[in-house]
């Protein structure tokens, strides 16, 4: 982020979406918008957000995968598959009610 080129005023924004919706997807940096001189917002493109998701969501499966490999070195081995299959097995084919 340019902080002379990323921080706009909330007012500016409201007064020139398009030219900023434009440089949001050119240049796909997010942009920091102010209010009474203060930062109140953040704008980003639709690809920057995208980006910054897939990040968010690699980063809670290596954390959950993580975990588990300690759980696993802690000799936490987890159910027996009957046991597992047979949850599942209740759960997906439980009768729907009124049927």
């Amino acid at each position: 982020m340019i902080l002379e080129k990323d921080v706009i005023s909330l007012t500016d924004f409201a007064r020139q979406t398009r030219k900023h919706t434009a440089e949001l997807k050119k240049h796909n940096r997010p942009r920091v918008l102010t209010h009474n001189g203060k930062a109140t917002a953040v704008v980003l493109s639709v690809a920057a957000f995208d980006k910054m998701a897939q990040a968010a969501d690699e980063y809670r499966l290596d954390m959950e995968l993580k975990a588990a490999l300690e759980a696993y070195d802690r000799g936490d081995r987890g159910r027996p598959l009957d046991a597992a299959f047979s949850d599942l097995r209740a759960r997906l084919f439980k009768p729907k009610p009124g049927k």
